[in-house]
C-alpha cells in the first residue's frame, strides 16, 4: 500500500512540474511560428476545403509580418515537383522569415532547420501546415523534445487523410497545446485598441487589408 501511494505521490509531482514548466499562455515577445510544407503537391491532395485553410495561412504569415514573429517556413524535398508556396502565400510571406528544403519528415531532423530553430529568440511555437499525420506529427514531437513549446493551430493544419484525429491526440498527449488562429490572433493582440501592440506594429497597420483584422468573418473550417 505504501508503494502504491508513493507512486501515485511521483505521478501527481511531475505532473504539478509539467504544468508549471508549460504555462499554455501564448507570450507574444517569446513565440515563433513553423509552417511546414504547404506545398501545392500536398495541398492539392488534401481532405476538405482548401478556401479556409489557405485564407488561414495567409493570415499567419500576415501576423508574423505585422508583430514581426520569428518564421521558418519548411518545403519537401523535392521542390520541383512538390513546388513552393501558391501565389497567395508567396507574396504574403515575410521579408525576415527563413525558408528550408527538408528530406526529413521531423522537420527538426534536418540539421540546417535545427540549428535555425535552436539560434531563434523564442520559447515557444506556432505550429500549422501539412501533412497533420506525418510531418506536423513528427515535427511537433521533435520541437517539444528539443525543449520548446508547441501550440498546434488545428484549423490550419491538413492532409489527404480523411481521419487525422489520432494524429492530433498524439500530439496532445505529448504535451502540444490546442490552438486556433483565431486564439493566436487574440492573444498577439492582448487588448482592444493597439496601443499594448509594439510601436513598430502600429505604425504599420495601414499596410494590411481591413479583413485581415476581422477574424470573425474567417470562413468556416471543420475540424478533424
Amino acid at each position: 500500500m505504501r508503494a502504491f501511494f508513493t507512486l501515485i505521490y511521483a505521478f501527481n509531482a511531475n505532473w504539478i512540474g509539467y504544468l508549471n514548466l508549460h504555462s499554455a499562455v501564448v507570450d507574444p515577445e517569446k513565440i515563433g511560428v513553423l509552417l511546414v510544407d504547404a506545398q501545392p503537391a500536398f495541398l492539392d491532395t488534401m481532405f476538405g476545403s482548401k478556401d479556409p485553410l489557405i485564407v488561414r495561412l495567409e493570415y499567419l504569415l500576415m501576423l508574423a509580418d505585422l508583430f514581426k514573429l520569428p518564421l521558418i517556413a519548411t518545403f519537401e524535398h523535392p521542390v520541383e515537383t512538390k513546388g513552393w508556396f501558391p501565389e497567395r502565400l508567396e507574396k504574403a510571406f515575410p521579408a525576415h522569415g527563413l525558408k528550408f528544403v527538408k528530406k526529413t519528415f521531423n522537420a527538426c531532423s534536418d540539421a540546417f532547420v535545427n540549428q535555425a530553430i535552436r539560434k531563434l529568440p523564442v520559447k515557444q511555437f506556432a505550429l500549422a501546415g501539412g501533412e497533420t499525420d506525418v510531418c506536423i506529427l513528427q515535427s511537433a514531437l521533435g520541437v517539444l523534445e528539443m525543449g520548446f513549446e508547441v501550440f498546434l493551430l488545428e484549423d490550419s493544419i491538413f492532409s489527404s487523410e480523411p481521419h487525422p484525429r489520432p494524429a492530433i491526440d498524439r500530439m496532445y498527449q505529448a504535451g502540444v497545446i490546442p490552438c486556433t488562429f483565431k486564439t493566436l490572433f487574440y492573444e498577439l493582440l492582448r487588448a482592444v485598441g493597439e496601443e499594448s501592440w509594439p510601436k513598430e506594429a502600429r505604425a504599420r497597420i495601414g499596410s494590411f487589408p481591413t479583413e485581415f483584422f476581422q477574424v470573425e468573418k474567417l470562413p468556416p473550417w471543420e475540424p478533424a
